[in-house]
């Protein structure tokens, strides 16, 4: 059986503080979990092949804004979470913190019409836009990576992906987080905010200067979101980990907490996202805990938040991703102090990080 999970709804305020909860209960969670798959399937047949397979318009607003809810409410289609006992939880003192490799921002509707108004006219909204726009995975300023659609003469540069060889591009692995020190990875900004959080609660924590690399084809790393949720999903659903956690350094650590992100969205002023943990023995590779939880807050638009290098953005996603951690952390038995959340910075300390 699946326990409650709640969506916060952060609303653009004098003090941007949250100002309700949404519970979901637990029997509409076992009703979701059974009945996603086919809905989604549903929507596939129904309204996307309509839309995107048949006329392959370009994505509007008006294309998407009845979809947004279905679509946040059925991404929960996820593992169901493990809670550990309270004597398990006891047994931990030290942990690893590894931040898993985040899928590129979605953006809705898609920036091509900021970047070129021609777009939006009536004639390329009703012509197909795979037959003058490509959809790629480019680099906005401030090293946000974006799947978006982009046009020849475009001035958006196209993000060059990291590829595996041929032999390990579908086993996962840990990479330096230093590979990706020229773009903005949302989950290593929360895996230091699990370090800290978890330091606050005197557990002793090591932030890991290596991340989880999703088991990604290469033909498929891409601007495909699907491809990107698929690897996310198989990742958070498996019970033992594929990766081995017992290395020089590492032999006093009683858990490894895995830090990823489902998705994370702007669709017109609503900036959406979904954070998943997993705690995993690392002597066994035995997930010990998983859970998820998931936010949406009002803010402002893609433009304004994608803005000045991205600044906005990055420290909407960091408040968002202390509240949701914190959820994560009390959902498997780790209620930690969150007090002043708000007004501490999300920092590592050179300290932390293994060698």
């Amino acid at each position: 059986m699946i326990p409650n999970q709640s969506v916060t709804w952060w609303g653009k305020k004098s003090n941007k503080a949250t100002y309700g909860i949404l519970n979901i209960e637990t029997t509409f969670n076992m009703f979701v979990s059974f009945a996603c798959r086919k809905v989604l399937s549903d929507v596939r047949i129904n309204h996307f092949e309509k839309m995107f397979h048949k006329s392959q318009f370009l994505p509007t607003i008006k294309n998407f804004g009845v979809l947004l809810p279905l679509i946040f409410l059925l991404s929960g289609c996820l593992a169901a979470p493990v809670k550990p006992s309270s004597a398990r939880v006891d047994q931990i003192h030290t942990v690893l913190v590894v931040p898993v490799e985040s899928p590129p921002l979605e953006v809705i509707p898609d920036l091509i019409e900021a970047r070129f108004p021609v777009y939006r006219q009536y004639q390329y909204q009703e012509m197909p836009y795979y037959a003058f726009l490509d959809k790629k995975i480019y680099k906005s300023p401030g090293g946000v990576l974006i799947a978006g659609l982009v046009s020849e003469d475009d001035s958006v540069p196209v993000a060059d992906l990291h590829q595996s060889s041929a032999s390990t591009e579908n086993i996962a692995s840990l990479e330096p987080v230093a590979s990706l020190q020229d773009n903005w990875t949302p989950t290593f900004s929360l895996a230091h905010e699990a370090a800290s959080q978890l330091n606050r609660g005197n557990f002793k924590t090591i932030l890991s200067k290596d991340y989880y690399r999703l088991p990604i084809a290469s033909g498929d790393r891409n601007a495909n979101l699907g491809n990107w949720r698929d690897a996310i999903r198989q990742w958070y659903s498996q019970d033992s980990s594929s990766i081995d956690y017992r290395q020089p350094g590492l032999e006093n650590i009683d858990a490894v907490l895995e830090v990823g992100i489902e998705s994370y969205r702007i669709f017109d002023v609503q900036t959406s996202l979904q954070v998943l943990v997993k705690l995993i023995d690392p002597l066994t590779r035995q997930v010990i805990a998983r859970t998820h939880a998931k936010t949406i807050s009002v803010e402002d638009s893609p433009q304004t938040l994608l803005n000045h290098e991205a600044e906005d953005l990055k420290q909407l996603v960091a408040r968002m991703g202390m509240q949701l951690l914190a959820q994560n952390f009390a959902d498997i038995g780790l209620p930690l102090k969150v007090s002043d959340l708000r007004t501490q910075p999300v920092q590592a300390s050179a300290d932390n990080l293994i060698p």
